[in-house]
């Protein structure tokens, strides 16, 4: 009796998994207009990931594309639904240059534009209805591996990303390891950091207060002033480094401030003021959980004996109304971060060759390009 209601319960789950398999369906999309359409979907799929929301947000999306797109550039994205509601989105386009051997390079959308602009997306990945997970992850390995393409760069995922899981273990993938730095403010205390990093924050203090420097929040009306005032700061400290410093792009800006006009909720700023002139600003995405760590400017010339930004983290660490302060990826090892007394998480970078032959072909006449340009 016992084994017939076990085998009948069997059944019955075999039953159901067959009719979800069933009612979900599958599209790919090729223009953008196709993409915009579903932005009401897609948001509502948003909103029941459990992290890092902002960098597959519409709203994040929707700022590269109007910053980035290419007209010789190739939508591929993949969605499926089930009945009415939208389940899973795999978020490609692909480029393809114009050499003698083109290659055709697929990217996620936020990603892959030219390096001088580049904006540095994280974290963004497949997005999917968990619920659905054992339905859609198989189809959606398929596909992408079935894709007609040379390669696919994925940058800055998660060590627990769908697209990892679904990636990583194929023959032809390698990944770059780095690491991911974020301090849990729920348990995390100044009593954490090394006895030299509290010395450095209390004497930075005091010589502020003898300063009679303020630190607080930036007013949410001001961040398209302060972002111009970080950006000053920012690339003189780099251009006196000799080098070109993140905001030098036109393209790299306008993003930003496309996000800004459409997420102003996602967005933090905290500075430091001398004189009511600021000296040092921290510029954060921000979520319902986290206060993420983004691009800094301060004045080296007058301040540098402060240490300015260690202080302003520090200070919005204390003062941060979210349980988690992330410094996003660095380097796997010798990292600043690290001295925060964060948490450090695996992230890679992966690519995925397709076609390892014609790569090999493509690399050798690259070389003898260069050489022959150069001769």
């Amino acid at each position: 009796m016992l084994n017939a209601r076990i085998n009948q319960s069997i059944k019955c789950n075999q039953v159901r998994i067959h009719n979800v398999a069933d009612k979900i369906t599958w599209a790919e999309l090729t223009k953008i207009e196709q993409l915009l359409k579903i932005i009401p979907q897609w948001e509502k799929l948003i909103k029941i990931q459990t992290t890092s929301k902002i960098f597959n947000s519409t709203s994040w999306v929707a700022s590269w594309l109007e910053t980035f797109w290419q007209k010789n550039w190739q939508l591929n994205v993949l969605i499926a639904w089930c009945d009415d509601e939208l389940i899973a989105i795999v978020p490609l386009y692909y480029q393809q240059n114009n050499s003698i051997l083109p290659m055709k390079v697929l990217y996620p959308l936020g990603q892959g534009e030219a390096e001088a602009q580049e904006i540095s997306t994280e974290y963004t990945d497949i997005l999917i209805n968990e619920k659905f997970q054992e339905h859609l992850l198989p189809k959606i390995q398929q596909w992408i591996l079935n894709l007609k393409a040379d390669q696919l760069h994925w940058h800055a995922l998660l060590h627990n990303s769908s697209t990892r899981n679904i990636l990583a273990d194929y023959e032809q993938t390698k990944s770059n390891e780095a690491t991911r730095y974020i301090v849990n403010g729920l348990n995390w205390s100044l009593e954490n950091l090394s006895k030299n990093m509290r010395s450095r924050y209390r004497r930075g203090l005091n010589q502020l207060d003898k300063l009679n420097a303020t630190i607080d929040w930036v007013e949410q009306s001001d961040f398209d002033q302060y972002w111009q005032l970080m950006k000053k700061l920012h690339q003189k400290r780099w251009q006196g480094k000799n080098a070109k410093g993140a905001f030098c792009s036109d393209e790299f800006n306008q993003f930003h401030a496309k996000f800004r006009e459409k997420s102003p909720k996602n967005i933090a700023m905290s500075a430091i003021w001398v004189n009511d002139t600021p000296i040092a600003i921290h510029y954060y995405f921000s979520d319902a959980t986290t206060l993420y760590f983004y691009q800094s400017g301060w004045n080296e010339s007058e301040y540098s004996h402060l240490s300015p930004g260690l202080i302003l983290h520090l200070w919005t660490i204390e003062n941060n109304n979210k349980p988690y302060y992330d410094f996003m990826m660095g380097k796997k090892k010798d990292s600043y971060k690290a001295k925060f007394a964060t948490l450090q998480q695996p992230m890679y970078n992966i690519t995925l060759t397709f076609s390892p032959i014609k790569l090999l072909f493509y690399s050798v006449f690259e070389k003898i390009k260069v050489k022959y340009l150069s001769a």
